[in-house]
């Protein structure tokens, strides 16, 4: 999984962002308006999830619009799905633990 993923979607406002677009393409200056922040703020956090491959954007006179990238969100849900899986899979180990109050063993 590429690290420039999950640190465009740990942000909240590009979180916020991507959850607009799920609602289908939008202009920057709409994105804006939703989050109650400037045009510029918006841009800045476009480019970061362009550059994760998350989001599209196509210029329409002086507007850019933006979707989302469905091959790139498709590829984030099977990686978590199979560490899901995997995660699924593991044993607990209960109270197997060397470790005392203060830590390891030494």
């Amino acid at each position: 999984m590429d690290i420039e993923v999950l640190k465009a979607l740990a942000d909240e406002r590009r979180l916020k962002i991507v959850e607009m677009l799920t609602r289908g393409e939008l202009c920057v200056c709409q994105l804006a308006t939703e989050l109650g922040a400037s045009d510029a703020l918006v841009s800045h956090h476009v480019k970061k999830l362009r550059s994760a491959g998350l989001v599209r954007t196509r210029k329409v006179g002086q507007w850019l619009h933006c979707s989302l990238e469905p091959t790139a969100f498709a590829a984030l849900a099977r990686t978590l799905a199979a560490v899901a899986r995997q995660a699924d899979a593991l044993p607990v180990s209960g109270d197997a633990c060397s470790c005392g109050p203060d830590g390891p063993a030494e």
